[in-house]
């Protein structure tokens, strides 16, 4: 049995900014030309289970919601000149559609009422799922169970939900081989490196910190480390900084309840009394532009080692989607020790664990002197993800998990 499925999705942000930049002329096309021109030029993993799902037999498609562009000329296609809000248009296209499966990933959308509409007003409509591997609060929490499953990628995450009493589904992110064939066909203009980051470094307790620690501890190790990322601008760490003052002077003062009836204090109460730091100048001097897609591929595939560490918010769980990013394209890793780490690798035969800065600097020192061994792990870690992580696989999962619900 095949069933019409629907993700309603959002592409990470830097990546849409930087395909708008490369294709100025891609909103002229039609909707259904913008979304295949979009959706062939993205290797996100996001848009790689659609291309899966649609393999295996299932009528599968995309709405990526924060693909503005893409959005309105859906809505000048099909509104006949009607404003929509966010909501509104998300809705309309699901409607449109008719799908029996629903799936969603944005959490502006994460939200009973807008579920329960779904319902009421989308008769095709069999399942709605969710998919949550990001920080959540109270009123994201509420909408869990409203969903038929909640998919996420983190154990501890799911064993939050599953005690919420939330039907559940672990699924890791995945690497998608097919990005080796297109990695050996472009040419590639990145440097060879010896020690390698990519991804964002933003303040705040909850998000990078201690990431933004270690980086700038390898830094005045002498190891030189290739940075590769997002910072934020002064003036919003500025902006973090005086909310996280307020907030603690509040606190200090007996008067907590201001800052929990006021939206914006409210919002920086997470943070705490850490303090809010801004980067060392070894660490702004030293950073790149980010890279996306298929050029992050490549930069990956001309470094020796790839530094990972997972945000704050992993807790004891590792999961983020740079596991299987670095391993996939054979580049070997160094991760943060996390207790389920083991049900995906080898330690230090697969990928190279630490489980503090010091032992991470002496790894990675190791490692940059016996190069051999390095890509020895190397080889395997690419050989443990094209066996067990791949897209394939976590294609059949979420198959398997619908299916039992229809």
């Amino acid at each position: 049995m095949s069933y019409r499925f629907i993700r309603v999705t959002d592409y990470y942000g830097e990546y849409l900014r930087n395909y708008y930049d490369r294709f100025p002329d891609v909103d002229q096309l039609s909707y259904d030309e913008q979304y295949n021109h979009l959706t062939n030029d993205s290797i996100e993993m996001v848009s790689s289970y659609g291309k899966y799902l649609r393999k295996a037999g299932i009528d599968a498609m995309d709405i990526v919601s924060n693909a503005e562009a893409l959005q309105q000329t859906w809505a000048k296609e099909h509104s006949g000149g009607k404003i929509f809000s966010f909501q509104e248009l998300i809705f309309e296209q699901i409607k449109c559609y008719q799908p029996q499966v629903v799936w969603i990933d944005t959490t502006k959308l994460l939200n009973k009422k807008w579920i329960q509409k779904l319902r009421n007003e989308v008769p095709s409509l069999k399942l709605i799922v969710g998919h949550i591997c990001a920080p959540y609060n109270q009123e994201i929490a509420d909408s869990f169970s409203f969903f038929d499953i909640m998919f996420t990628c983190s154990p501890c995450t799911a064993n939050e939900l599953t005690e919420m009493g939330v039907t559940t589904q672990l699924v890791y992110h995945s690497f998608d081989h097919s990005i080796l064939d297109k990695t050996g066909t472009i040419a590639n203009n990145f440097p060879e490196t010896d020690f390698v980051f990519t991804g964002s470094l933003l303040t705040g307790y909850g998000l990078h910190k201690t990431r933004i620690e270690y980086i700038e501890s390898i830094i005045d190790s002498g190891i030189d480390m290739t940075i590769y990322g997002n910072i934020e601008k002064r003036s919003r760490i500025l902006l973090k900084q005086g909310m996280n003052l307020t907030v603690n002077l509040l606190n200090n003062i007996n008067c907590s309840f201001l800052v929990d009836g006021i939206p914006v204090l409210n919002k920086y109460k997470k943070h705490g009394d850490t303090q809010i730091k801004y980067y060392s100048k070894k660490l702004i001097h030293a950073i790149r532009p980010p890279v996306f897609g298929m050029d992050m591929y490549k930069m990956l595939s001309n470094s020796k080692l790839c530094f990972n560490i997972h945000g704050d918010i992993a807790k004891k769980c590792a999961g983020n989607v740079r596991l299987f990013e670095a391993t996939g394209i054979g580049t070997c890793l160094v991760t943060d020790w996390k207790e389920n780490l083991s049900d995906l690798f080898d330690l230090d035969k697969e990928i190279v664990t630490y489980k503090s800065v010091e032992e991470c600097i002496d790894k990675v020192k190791w490692l940059l002197n016996n190069p051999l061994e390095a890509q020895k792990i190397a080889k395997a870690g690419q050989q443990r993800t094209l066996r067990d992580h791949t897209i394939e696989n976590r294609v059949k999962i979420i198959d398997n998990a619908l299916r039992s619900k229809l």
